[in-house]
C-alpha cells in the first residue's frame, strides 16, 4: 500500500486492488454517481466493487467484446491490472484492462456458433 488513502473503504476498485493481474467476468453495466459526476461503471462476478470507466478502459472492453453496446459485454472475461499513467503532469497508478491471453480462458461457444458432430449425440 503506497498511500494511507488506499486503506479507506470504497465502493470502487482502485489500482492498489491489483498488485497482481486478475481475470474477471463482467456481470453488469450501470451509470453511477461518482463524486460530482455520473460515470459508466462495470461490475464483475468475482469482486463486489465496481470499476468506473474512463475512455481508455471503456474502449478496451468495447474492442474485446466487439461491440459498444454494454449489454453485449456481459459474461466477457477481461484481465484488470495495475500500471502507471501520467495525470496532470504526475506519474500515478491506474487500472488498465486487457483481453485474457489465448488458452487461459475456456469459453463455450454460443448456441448459434455450435455445430453438433456425431460425438455430441448420445446413442
Amino acid at each position: 500500500m503506497g498511500n494511507w488513502r488506499d486503506a479507506l473503504p470504497s465502493t470502487w476498485l482502485k489500482a492498489v486492488d491489483f498488485e497482481k493481474p486478475a481475470l474477471l467476468t463482467i456481470k453488469r453495466f450501470s451509470v453511477e454517481q461518482m463524486g460530482d459526476d455520473k460515470r459508466p461503471v462495470v461490475w464483475f462476478d468475482e469482486v463486489e466493487k465496481g470499476l468506473g470507466l474512463n475512455i481508455v478502459n471503456g474502449s478496451t472492453i468495447e474492442d474485446i467484446a466487439g461491440s459498444a453496446d454494454p449489454a453485449k459485454w456481459m459474461g466477457r472475461k477481461v484481465v484488470l491490472y495495475k500500471t502507471q499513467t501520467d495525470f496532470k503532469g504526475t506519474r500515478t497508478d491506474c487500472i488498465r484492462i486487457r483481453a485474457p491471453r489465448p488458452g487461459t480462458v475456456q469459453e463455450k461457444p454460443a448456441p448459434e456458433q455450435f455445430t453438433a458432430t456425431d460425438d455430441d449425440v448420445p446413442f
